[in-house]
């Protein structure tokens, strides 16, 4: 067993750092390209604009991911800041049961979706659609992952039970 999650930590790490930090670097430089190309060589290329809008989905998508692993992401929480611990954990209970309903409700559509892409290309090298929003099929299935993680400590905390660290999120 703990091989197997091993093998899960390195592949989500796959898919939340290394793909994510890859797609970047070669959208930004593919950016850095194009502009020299454009405006130096007066030479637009035509593939540059196809890899730099997938290289900045990607990274937006998977690193979203790696945002809700940190919990990093922007909550806005003036009004469960000001509540108990038992009643802020409830709320939030009752906000992630929402998150998680509609990233459930989108699983079977997005996927759907991704299957009729897979007869599209881009224009310019090809790929087929279905590879490049294939991304956010993990997105759906990781934030329902971390949101139901959140979920479980609320519950803990409802139920008396200290989070880690003896302080409540």
């Amino acid at each position: 067993m703990n091989s197997l999650k091993r093998t899960f930590i390195i592949m989500r790490d796959v898919f939340e750092v290394y793909i994510p930090i890859a797609s970047f670097i070669v959208m930004f430089l593919t950016f850095i390209v194009q502009i020299i190309a454009r405006y130096v060589f007066k030479y637009p290329l035509t593939w540059a604009y196809e890899v730099t809008v997938i290289g900045f989905s990607w990274t937006v998508i998977l690193g979203a991911c790696y945002a809700m692993r940190h919990r990093t992401h922007v909550k806005f929480t003036l009004i469960v800041d000001m509540l108990s611990p038992r009643k802020a954990a409830f709320v939030r209970i009752l906000g992630n049961a929402i998150i998680v309903a509609a990233f459930v409700a989108l699983i079977m559509p997005s996927i759907n979706y991704v299957n009729f892409m897979s007869f599209q290309s881009t224009s310019v090298f090809k790929f087929k659609l279905s590879w490049i929003f294939s991304a956010f099929i993990y997105f759906l299935i990781s934030v329902i992952g971390y949101t139901m993680s959140e979920v479980v400590e609320d519950v803990n905390i409802l139920f008396g039970h200290t989070p880690k660290g003896g302080e409540s999120r």
